[in-house]
C-alpha cells in the first residue's frame, strides 16, 4: 500500500510540475500582449512610412485594396476591435475607408495604435480572459487583442508585396 501512495503522490507532483511553465506563462499575458502590441505597430507603422506618398493609390490589380486602403482598412478594424477589448462603444469598422493621403493614413495608423496601446496599458492578467463582446459574440479579453494583431500581419504580407512590385525594400527586410 505504501508503495502505491508513494507512486501516486509521486506522478500528483509530476503533474504539478508539469502545469507549473503554463501557470507561469499565464502570469505574464498582460505583459506578453502588451509587448506584441508594441511590435505590431513598429512593423505597421514602418512599413506604412516606407511607401512614397505617391504610391499610396497602388493596386497591383483593379479588383483589390490599395496599399493605402489596406492601412485605413487596418486602422478601422483594429480600432473596433481594441473598443472591444476597452469596453467603449464600437466605431464602424469602415470609418476611414474614405481616407487616401498618406498624411491622413499614416497619422489614423498612429492614432489607432496610440489607443491600443492605453486600452492595454491596465489591463490586468485577471481581465486579459474576462470575456468581452465583439460582433455579438463573447470572447476573452486576450483573443481579441490577438486577432487584431493576427489581421495586421495577414495586411502585412499584401503590403510587403505591394512595396517590393515598386523596388522598394519593405524595413524589416533593410
Amino acid at each position: 500500500m505504501n508503495q502505491r501512495r508513494a507512486l501516486i503522490a509521486f506522478f500528483l507532483i509530476a503533474m504539478l510540475g508539469a502545469g507549473a511553465p503554463s501557470l507561469m506563462a499565464q502570469d505574464s499575458i498582460a505583459e506578453d500582449l502588451r509587448q506584441q502590441w508594441a511590435a505590431s505597430r513598429r512593423q505597421m507603422v514602418s512599413i506604412a512610412e516606407a511607401m512614397p506618398a505617391d504610391k499610396y493609390d497602388y493596386r497591383p490589380t483593379s479588383e483589390v485594396r490599395s496599399f493605402g486602403q489596406i492601412l485605413a482598412h487596418i486602422a478601422g478594424e483594429g480600432r473596433m476591435e481594441m473598443e472591444a477589448v476597452a469596453g467603449d462603444p464600437l466605431g464602424d469598422s469602415d470609418r476611414y475607408e474614405s481616407l487616401s493621403s498618406r498624411a491622413e493614413i499614416v497619422r489614423v495608423l498612429s492614432e489607432f495604435f496610440d489607443y491600443g496601446t492605453s486600452v492595454l496599458a491596465d489591463v490586468s492578467n485577471d481581465q486579459a480572459f474576462e470575456p468581452v463582446t465583439l460582433r455579438n459574440r463573447e470572447r476573452p479579453r486576450w483573443l481579441v487583442v490577438m486577432l487584431a494583431i493576427g489581421h495586421n500581419k495577414e495586411h502585412y504580407g499584401n503590403l510587403v508585396t505591394y512595396l517590393r512590385m515598386n523596388d522598394l525594400v519593405p524595413p524589416a527586410s533593410q
